[in-house]
């Protein structure tokens, strides 16, 4: 028996280093081996599970994540993994269930409040998201996403003043972003606050040069404000960027008119009926409502009809990017996400976004480059520094996804997963003493029935042992 076990562990061990050499293939092999030794190995239905992913065999995939929560039904990461293996195939339902399931195991995960917001967002549940965005936020109050999203549902919904709350927080701890400001000054131009809109749309203008929304919603304020001069001079900045941006046109026409410039607001009306009738950003809000309800082929077509109507409209591009990537159109996502980054460069959701698909590619150096891009452009989440340091190891950097699992632990050192994967790096690197301090500590961080800490336990204690 003592001989069965080594030889299941050899297996498991073999399996991962496949995996981090990104070779899903002998992965999936020596993960199947291990399960024909013990057909209730939690950790041979986790690794195959990943591996399947990574080829693409999402129903091989789902299969073993059912192994895994029946074989490890206490451990919250197995619900949270299959949860999200289920949104990319569709199973939003499944989704949700999952990730309900995950929470009451493990409620303080901030970031699974926040995607199951998301599925009960595109499963017409508005109360459920909005209150899941709300634990979202209690787990990560300086969080940006799930206070953006959650405003953006608030406003759909009617609920202006919860919405204000939730996109004025969002300024106050990404100053940075075009779309936190844009979202608010939209908002305060509905509410009748102009002034405050043409401030937010202003700042939204400064910070994305290329982007014609919001400038030409700070024509629409100024109009409003009956400022028609300076409308036109935000509406003609707008179409400047996108000629064919059919409310700026209009906008303009009807600016003209106040001013008695008839021939010019008449110029105006025409080029506007010229042009469709639906401008960019409604192609762009009906693509996300394909793209919600797992509808990727209209999703393609209406971010493709968005970013020909504003082709200097980064956001649209990352839009294209990834509905094209959701569809498995991996090179149009790659080219749509190059566009996006050729108008700017620093664009954090493009660089992200194109260093997950990277990992999808095996382009591993690539990935790292936009990742460290993203933190140069002032993205802090911490998730970054560990896909940063997750593409390095699979590219070969042990060294230096060693030292992002450092950073990681330095800003968060409860970050279990993090302690775990440099464990093993420095495990495998020699370092003994680290190895045994990390897992040391991974095992003091896991519950005692974890599906690998009776696996970790053996080579802590191992290591506790001199060489």
């Amino acid at each position: 028996m003592l001989w069965f076990g080594r030889r299941i562990r050899a297996l498991l061990e073999r399996g991962e280093r496949a995996l981090a050499a990104a070779d899903a293939e002998a992965a999936e092999r020596a993960f199947t081996d291990a399960l024909r030794r013990d057909p209730r190995s939690a950790k041979a239905f986790y690794g195959r599970a990943r591996a399947r992913t990574a080829l693409g065999h999402l129903a091989g995939a789902l299969a073993d994540y059912d192994g895994l929560v029946a074989a490890a039904p206490a451990w919250a990461p197995g619900f949270f993994a299959r949860a999200w293996t289920r949104w990319r195939a569709g199973d939003l339902a499944g989704a949700e269930v999952d990730y309900g399931r995950g929470l009451e195991l493990s409620p303080a995960e901030g970031f699974a409040w926040f995607q199951r917001a998301r599925v009960r967002e595109r499963l017409g549940d508005a109360d459920g998201a909005v209150a899941d965005y709300g634990r979202a936020i209690e787990f990560d109050p300086e969080g940006v996403e799930p206070r953006l999203s959650r405003g953006l549902l608030r406003r759909a919904r009617g609920d202006a003043a919860g919405a204000l709350e939730d996109f004025t927080a969002a300024v106050e701890r990404h100053r940075d972003r075009a779309d936190v400001w844009y979202a608010r000054g939209t908002l305060r131009r509905r509410q009748g606050d102009l002034p405050g809109a043409a401030a937010d749309l202003e700042r939204a203008a400064e910070l994305a040069p290329p982007w014609a929304a919001p400038r030409a919603a700070l024509g629409h304020a100024r109009l409003e404000a009956g400022e028609p001069a300076r409308a036109i001079e935000a509406y003609t900045a707008a179409i400047a960027l996108e000629p064919d941006r059919a409310d700026a046109l209009y906008g303009r026409g009807t600016a003209r008119a106040a001013l008695d410039d008839l021939d010019g607001a008449l110029a105006d009306f025409e080029a506007a009926l010229e042009r469709d009738p639906g401008t960019a950003d409604d192609w762009y809000e009906r693509g996300f409502g394909h793209l919600s309800r797992g509808r990727f082929g209209p999703a393609v077509a209406d971010f493709g009809r968005a970013a020909t109507l504003a082709p200097d409209w980064p956001y649209a591009h990352v839009a294209l990017g990834d509905a094209q990537f959701a569809a498995g159109d991996l090179d149009a996502a790659l080219a749509a996400y190059g566009r996006a980054l050729a108008l700017d460069p620093r664009l954090p959701e493009a660089l992200v976004n194109r260093a997950i698909l990277r990992v999808e590619r095996r382009e591993f150096d690539g990935a790292v480059a936009d990742l460290s891009a993203a933190r140069e452009a002032g993205v802090e989440a911490v998730e970054v520094l560990e896909a940063r340091a997750t593409a390095r190891l699979l590219g070969g950097d042990r060294t230096g996804a060693i030292a992002d699992w450092t950073l990681v632990l330095e800003v968060d050192p409860s970050r279990a997963g993090a302690l775990y994967a440099r464990g093993v790096a420095r495990l495998d690197e020699g370092d003994r003493e680290g190895a045994y301090e990390d897992l040391s500590g991974w095992l003091n961080a896991v519950p005692e029935d974890d599906p690998d800490a009776a696996d970790v336990r053996a080579v802590v204690e191992a290591l506790a042992t001199p060489a």
